[in-house]
């Protein structure tokens, strides 16, 4: 009887802590450590990116700051430049407008100008739906009407055009024609715009011919004039891979530190954290740069670039672009660089090994000082198992 009422005060007290005993085991499972092991890190080493002071060899810039969302990052080839879109969108309450800006910046991160702007084509023009802009090419901010192919004239408003052209073959011989000769061309709601010698045309639809089997079979045409390359995300798949598959030579998770949770039962049933990720970044010449950063348990929200060196871009710049998220005020947006303090350092720290000649060598046959790259830090090997978190 004695061991009956142990047991079941045992499971008593399991179910009115259920939700506790989840959230630790959620913690542990997501470091796969112990709670001594993870009282060894010293988590006040990790800062956000907008209070990060760098290390000894490296600065955190920023670019944009953490109101902002940035999005399409891309490098200009042609000018060896950096451009990337800047949009703040107020809430209701705020007296703030809406703001859009493409930034101009070079290679580690100087921002040069912007213009307000948010859309980019391939070949660099600023594409809105009533006029265009070829900043990005000529750092020209004028704003270009499209041109009437009919009668050659300047459109004023494209969604209130009416083309004094209706008949259909017609339209379509000249759609044609412009489709054929064009290096550019975009299409939005079945409306064309065609680039021609610098200049940009715009054709509406005609209902009697334009469907979606029409633009299917008349697709956009980029691939002939390019200069706009969206550069890779470098940042791992962090949860639908596990933690052996995951390239951790860039960045790697120390900790999660739960601090939002919540769960739902029956047939939608589903169970969701937020909190604190600890990341350690590693650099070229040995340095751990130790952020921070909130976000859900899947995935922190964070996308690194590197401008390939074959573009003038160097090892030792990171850009760093975060995604926030309106549920929670502390995953906030901004982008920002990790570079060199100095622009004249080292990209790449080499160390000199020796290999011993044997005693039958002679001297001119001796390896001296030979050079080779220094691996990159791999920080602490405590496992990260993120996935602790399904197993819930």
């Amino acid at each position: 009887m004695e061991k009956g009422q142990k047991i079941a005060k045992a499971i008593y007290f399991i179910k009115q802590n259920a939700k506790l005993i989840l959230r630790v085991s959620v913690i542990l499972g997501l470091n796969g450590c112990s709670l001594g092991e993870r009282q060894s890190i010293n988590l006040s080493e990790f800062k956000e990116l907008h209070l990060h002071k760098g290390s000894e060899n490296y600065e955190v810039k920023e670019i944009i700051p953490l109101r902002n969302k940035a999005s399409y990052f891309e490098l200009d080839t042609i000018q060896e430049k950096v451009f990337v879109n800047s949009f703040f969108e107020p809430k209701s309450t705020d007296k703030d407008k809406i703001e859009y800006h493409i930034l101009r910046l070079d290679l580690i991160g100087n921002t040069i100008d912007s213009t307000e702007a948010h859309s980019k084509l391939k070949d660099g023009t600023l594409w809105n739906s009533n006029y265009y802009i070829n900043w990005l090419i000529d750092s020209d901010t004028s704003k270009h009407k499209y041109l009437d192919p009919f009668s050659n004239k300047e459109i004023e408003n494209p969604y209130e055009f009416k083309a004094k052209e209706t008949d259909p073959e017609k339209w379509l011989k000249k759609f044609n024609e412009l489709y054929n000769k064009a290096s550019y061309v975009y299409e939005s709601s079945w409306n064309y715009y065609f680039k021609i010698d610098k200049k940009w045309y715009f054709i509406k639809y005609n209902l009697d011919i334009v469907d979606d089997g029409f633009v299917k079979n008349h697709p956009p045409k980029e691939g002939q004039d390019v200069r706009m390359v969206e550069l890779e995300n470098l940042a791992p798949v962090w949860y639908h891979k596990g933690f052996k598959d995951r390239d951790t030579s860039l960045i790697k998770m120390i900790d999660y530190e739960s601090t939002y949770y919540e769960e739902k039962g029956g047939l939608d049933s589903y169970k969701y954290s937020a909190g604190w990720w600890y990341l350690e970044v590693y650099m070229p010449l040995g340095d751990t740069i130790r952020i921070k950063r909130y976000s859900n348990y899947e995935d922190p929200e964070l996308k690194l670039y590197k401008v390939p060196t074959e573009y003038g871009g160097r090892e030792d710049v990171l850009f760093i672009v975060q995604k926030p998220k309106d549920a929670h005020l502390e995953q906030v947006a901004g982008m920002y660089a990790i570079r060199p303090r100095d622009p004249n350092q080292p990209q790449r720290r080499y160390k000199k090994s020796s290999i011993r000649p044997t005693p039958k060598a002679t001297r001119s046959s001796t390896v001296q000082n030979q050079k080779r790259p220094r691996s990159i830090n791999n920080g602490p090997s405590k496992r990260v198992d993120i996935e602790a978190i399904r197993r819930q």
